[in-house]
């Protein structure tokens, strides 16, 4: 049986049990990987798929949803058919005092996809995908301004 460890996750649990107290094994491990290809897979399909009946699938599914092995569901996004084609970095000075209105702010801009802190010369890094390159240059919230006093100046 192969064996998942580091179970820190929602469920508890010792490492490489699910919820009804399955260890994980291949069938499991070949459950996610279906998932990861199609998570919007049916449970008729993902049993055809894995081999198994479609009760054993559905709970097998439910164990690994309630455990938090499966935390949630995404959609894999085409931005350029989406109408955004560039990805840009952004790299900002923030004063020390600022970063809750910074925080703020990015939550409220549907742009922003990414946001790290950073070292060095900079405080943080922001993606954004936009339409294009002149988006990126038109909008505002994107335009250096000049250099400002730091928090520790």
């Amino acid at each position: 049986m192969t064996e998942i460890s580091g179970n820190s996750g929602s469920g508890g649990g010792a490492a490489g049990r699910i919820g009804i107290g399955l260890e994980l094994d291949a069938t499991h491990l070949k459950i996610l990987e279906v998932l990861r290809d199609n998570g919007r897979v049916s449970v008729s399909a993902l049993a055809e798929r894995v081999g198994i009946s479609r009760a054993n699938a559905y709970t097998r599914f439910e164990a690994l949803r309630a455990d938090g092995v499966i935390r949630r569901f995404t959609a894999e996004i085409d931005h350029q058919r989406a109408g955004l084609g560039i990805v840009a970095l952004i790299f900002v000075t923030v004063r020390q005092q600022m970063w809750r209105q910074f925080r703020a702010q990015l939550a409220q801009m549907p742009e922003v996809e990414y946001c790290a802190i950073t070292t060095g010369q900079h405080d943080a890094m922001i993606q954004v995908r936009m339409a294009d390159v002149a988006e990126v240059h038109a909008d505002e919230r994107c335009q250096a301004s000049p250099p400002k006093r730091t928090w520790w100046e």
